[in-house]
């Protein structure tokens, strides 16, 4: 299992916000209906608009996170990255055996680029957006400078998940995350890297 971040929120707010009202028109249905069946409706619309909702608010606030990192606050670093050097990043990405990326790498070509926007607590890959802090159920243990033909920044990802009950076990998932860095941007880059460096 890896923490994949979350890309397209916009579209997923409209899907889960349709699933919610689906939920609640179940639920209303099943309160007011007197058919056998009704609380059967009832259960499902309620767990539909519980679940629902809950998907919608996440989405509407990573969707507001993603805006204001686009507006320029609490950036660290922003660049670029031309479409030929992404073409090159999503090869070698795409080849790797070992040591994957936790971000899905778009395989289509990028004719305007890849835009990557690192705040103080996130970063945004395009349309993809990843939760970057040291603590917590998802959190990287290092960041550093990975040299290749397109280099990258990349973290040690690790995601903890606790289970409840006495008898309950702790599982965790290693992974990383690289994203690419444009070609004159190596400066800011590693800025960035001091900057997660230090929150470790």
């Amino acid at each position: 299992m890896q923490d994949r971040g979350i890309s397209n929120p916009g579209p997923k707010v409209w899907i889960t916000g349709a699933a919610a009202l689906g939920g609640a028109a179940a639920l209303i249905w099943g309160l007011q209906s007197p058919d056998p069946a009704s609380a059967a409706a009832k259960a499902v619309g309620a767990i539909v608009l519980v679940i629902a909702a809950l998907m919608t608010a996440n989405y509407s606030y990573t969707l507001s996170l993603i805006d204001r990192a686009r507006r320029g606050e609490d950036v660290i670093g922003r660049w670029m990255l031309a479409p030929d050097d992404f073409a090159k990043f999503r090869d070698l990405e795409h080849a790797r055996k070992t040591r994957k990326n936790n971000w899905r790498v778009p395989r289509k070509h990028m004719a305007e680029g890849l835009e990557v926007i690192f705040t103080k607590r996130s970063v945004v890959v395009g349309n993809t957006w990843f939760r970057l802090a040291a603590k917590g159920m998802t959190h990287f243990s290092f960041a550093r400078i990975e040299p290749d033909v397109v280099p990258s920044v990349e973290f040690a990802m690790q995601l903890t998940i606790r289970g409840a009950g006495a008898l309950a076990q702790t599982a965790r998932y290693r992974g990383h995350l690289r994203v690419p860095i444009a070609e004159d941007a190596t400066v800011e880059a590693a800025r960035v890297v001091a900057y997660f460096r230090g929150l470790v």
